[in-house]
């Protein structure tokens, strides 16, 4: 029996705070699979020991427990999500080549639904904030992921936030990276198949230092969703290669945009700033190409 379904079984035994906690859980089973005792208390109204009362009535010993519990309901139907996705095997590539390419653009509608329909607005809204108040963000990627890291530092630095793409596979680089990051900094760490170990020890890394970790990958059970203090899946199956990131690219794209929304009429200024240098490198070339 999943920890949902006990939920679902216990509810009716529950004090009216505990079925609020409890609804919220099974509501958002991924989100809590990785909240603090505080977080949870704070997010359902709730003081710490109602938390702790609903794990005992649930029969878990702790907090700890029930995420434990969590964890593995949120990583099986991911993965159940994962095995219903397109994959490499041959038997995905038999067919027409009009049948096959129908299939193709389904699969990015799907994994581009599937990745949006999963997003906690919440989540992304805190997440926001926290790189608009960082003093730098560091955004860790491997091989081809770096393409979107770098992309995702584009993004943030046209906003004004301090960010830098941080190759994964230049160890020194990363280690010189790692030593440097302090207080007021943020990591963000993209890790998709196949996925490449030292992402874990960058995760590792950001914990014993106390620094906020955004993951960005495609399951639970990535090396980068270890203990990152938000996760954000994005669907990527594909049958032609390791992965498709069309839902990568949107999902920057929608984290940025939340970026933007925040800022209100900062962001407007950043807009105006940016014709101004425009408009002067214009009349700079027109003057220059006048006088030649």
């Amino acid at each position: 029996m999943s920890v949902t379904e006990s939920i679902r079984e216990a509810m009716a035994g529950l004090t009216s705070k505990q079925k609020s906690i409890a609804q919220y859980i099974m509501d958002n089973p991924d989100e809590a699979s990785y909240l603090s005792l505080k977080e949870l208390s704070v997010r359902t109204g709730s003081s710490e020991v109602s938390v702790l009362r609903l794990c005992r009535a649930l029969g878990y010993d702790n907090f700890v427990a029930l995420k434990d519990a969590l964890k593995q309901h949120t990583q099986g139907a991911f993965r159940a999500a994962t095995l219903s996705a397109p994959s490499l095997h041959p038997d995905n590539r038999i067919g027409t080549a009009e049948e096959l390419l129908n299939k193709v653009c389904a699969d990015e509608q799907n994994n581009l639904n599937a990745t949006i329909a999963q997003l906690d607005a919440e989540m992304l809204v805190n997440c926001a904030h926290r790189l608009l108040k960082s003093e730098r963000v560091f955004v860790f990627a491997h091989d081809r992921s770096y393409v979107f890291a770098d992309y995702l530092c584009y993004r943030l630095n046209f906003l004004r936030i301090q960010a830098t793409a941080v190759q994964l596979g230049e160890s020194n680089t990363v280690s010189t990276i790692l030593a440097a990051m302090q207080d007021g900094d943020t990591a963000i760490l993209f890790s998709f198949p196949p996925h490449y170990e030292p992402c874990a020890n960058a995760a590792s890394y950001c914990r014993y230092k106390n620094i906020p970790l955004i993951a960005v990958t495609d399951s639970m059970d990535s090396p980068a969703a270890a203990g990152a203090d938000s996760v954000f899946l994005c669907r990527t199956g594909a049958r032609y290669f390791y992965n498709s990131q069309v839902a990568t690219l949107s999902f920057i794209n929608i984290l940025t945009s939340c970026i933007a929304i925040q800022m209100g009429s900062g962001f407007d200024e950043i807009l105006a700033n940016e014709q101004d240098v425009m408009d002067f490198l214009d009349s700079f070339n027109y003057a220059e190409k006048a006088e030649n």
